[in-house]
Parts: C-alpha cells; structure tokens; sequence
C-alpha cells in the first residue's frame, strides 16, 4: 500500500486511490470545492519524486514548476511526499475593500492585492477567507484596475457568503494564481461574439467585453444575460452606459423566465462568430443545442461551469 507522508503525518490508502479523499478521510485540513480540476482550492505540492504531472493540468507553469498539484486529480500509485498549501505563507495577502449588495442577491466583493497580479479578463482565482474556508470565483475587474472585483451569489446556504458578511473593510484574506481559458483572444478583433451568462456568469463574460472593446474589436459582440430573482440585470446601469459608448455593443438582458423562449430566437450574430458561455452546468447544455441551431459547430463555442460545492 502506498505510503503518504504530510509534514509528521504518514497515511497508508490503497493503490489507486484518490488523492483528495485519503486527506479528507483522515481529517487533515484540505479545502475542496468542485472536485473537477477547475476550482483548485484543493492545492497540494509535490516534495518527493513521484511523476504526478497528471494532476497539474490547468495550473500555471510557475505552479507546476514548483511541484503544486490538484488533489481532487491524483491517483495515488506510489509512496509521496506532500506539503498541504497554506494560504498565510503560500497565497497572496489581498485586503477586503469593498462589500456592496446588487440587485439579484448579488454581492459585489473588492480586493486590493498586495501586489500587482497579471491576470486576463474572465479568468477566475481562488479567495480564502481562512486557511479552513476557501471558493473560487471569476474576476469581473481587468488587468491594469487597482482593485479585483467579484460578484457572488448570495446564497442562504452559502458559508462562505455568511462568513464574508461578517468580515469588517480592511480584513486581510488570500488569494490563488488566476486560472482558466475563458479570455479575449486578441486574434478575435475581426469575428463576431456571442456572449452568453446566467447570474454571476456576468462577471467574467462582461468583463471579457470590455476587454474586447479597449482592444479595438471591430466586430458586433451580442451580451445575453438572463436574471433570476425577478429582478433586473445587476449590471443594468453599467452595460447600458458602456454600449451607449460602443455601439457594435448589443445587449439582451432578459428575466430568467424568457429563457426557453429566447433561446428558440437565438440567431449567429455574423460569419465565424464565436460563443461564449458561462454558467451552471445545466445552463450551459441548455445552450449547446440553440446554439448548433443557429449555425455554430463545436469548434465555434467556448463555455466555462460554475461547478462548486453547494455550500
């Protein structure tokens, strides 16, 4: 049986096993939340000379570089050597200074980063609040703004949410490397995009058009957002002042309960269009058939899942 060994811990699991359950089994603090390799809450870094490469898709080569690998990804075949990630010595400090409630139970959350963080519009980070409590969320601020902005749902059943809430301006809390393929791709400039969300899916997908607009995209760039809660779009104001300025800004923002009915009205917005699509996973399959309807092949339609634990 192969043999884990964490700091003074020596953990003995079967071939084969999963590396973020053996932690979780025998209590040791590890933060877990979508259990996919997209989140990576679940940070774990490599002391010994096993190949677990497999476990580092996604990670930033600077991550890699220094033997950091995702739990929830690793198999344990072999004896290991491991170090828990410890977000005091491991993350960067970020101060909290700025909580503001939207409309649709959304809070808008900013952090100052104690230094500069290279980032692209639409990619996501983790945000511990405590080395126990730890989510992942997409940043809906742009490189080169002095502060990391996030929307979240404000959920009742969120934990992380209700500790937030009680946090004063000023809080120190830890931030992650950002992840995630969901950006502008300069290459774009001239190709029409469709940008798709649900909820807080907003954040990264305007954030990506605003991206696109200082670059000079040239094509039309359709926003779809449909809000639950029969409430307005949270970011009304805002979008309707920033296509106001651009008019190749063309925005749909809709009542979660037109959904069905528009998707059955959803059109490419020109040749070579592209899709973007952020949501929960359902919303995002619900999209895939509209969307190949309306003339879009696979290649053509880039999404990303909220995929997160339900508290």
């Amino acid at each position: 049986m192969p043999d884990i060994q964490i700091n003074d811990h020596h953990l003995q699991v079967a071939s084969g096993s999963n590396l973020l359950d053996a932690l979780r089994q025998a209590d040791l603090p590890i933060n877990w939340s979508c259990r996919a390799g997209q989140c990576h809450s679940c940070l774990v870094q490599n002391r010994g000379f096993a190949d677990l490469s497999a476990a580092q898709r996604g990670l930033s080569p600077e991550q890699q570089a220094d033997g950091w690998l995702l739990a929830c990804q690793c198999r344990v075949e072999q004896d290991l050597q491991l170090h828990l990630h410890d977000p005091t010595r491991d993350s960067l400090p970020a101060t909290i200074e700025r909580l503001e409630a939207l409309p649709g139970m959304v809070i808008r959350l900013q952090l100052r980063p104690a230094r500069v963080m290279r980032y692209k519009a639409g990619q996501h980070l983790v945000i511990w609040l405590t080395p126990q409590l730890a989510r992942t969320f997409s940043l809906a601020s742009l490189p080169g703004e002095p502060l990391l902005e996030f929307h979240l749902q404000d959920r009742e059943d969120s934990t992380f949410c209700r500790a937030l809430r009680k946090l004063p301006l000023g809080t120190t809390c830890h931030i992650g490397a950002p992840a995630g393929h969901l950006n502008y791709d300069p290459a774009w400039h001239d190709q029409p995009l469709l940008l798709l969300s649900a909820g807080t899916g907003l954040a990264p997908l305007q954030a990506i058009a605003r991206s696109a607009l200082a670059a000079g995209h040239s094509a039309p760039i359709q926003l779809w957002h449909w809000q639950a809660h029969g409430e307005p779009c949270y970011l009304q104001s805002a979008l309707e002042a920033l296509a106001e300025q651009h008019p190749q800004l063309q925005l749909q923002l809709r009542p979660r309960s037109e959904l069905d009915a528009d998707l059955g009205r959803l059109k490419s917005p020109g040749r070579g269009a592209l899709a973007l699509i952020c949501g929960s996973p359902a919303f995002i399959e619900l999209l895939r058939k509209p969307l190949f309807m309306a003339g879009l092949a696979g290649r053509q339609i880039l999404d990303e899942a909220f995929l997160s634990r339900s508290n």
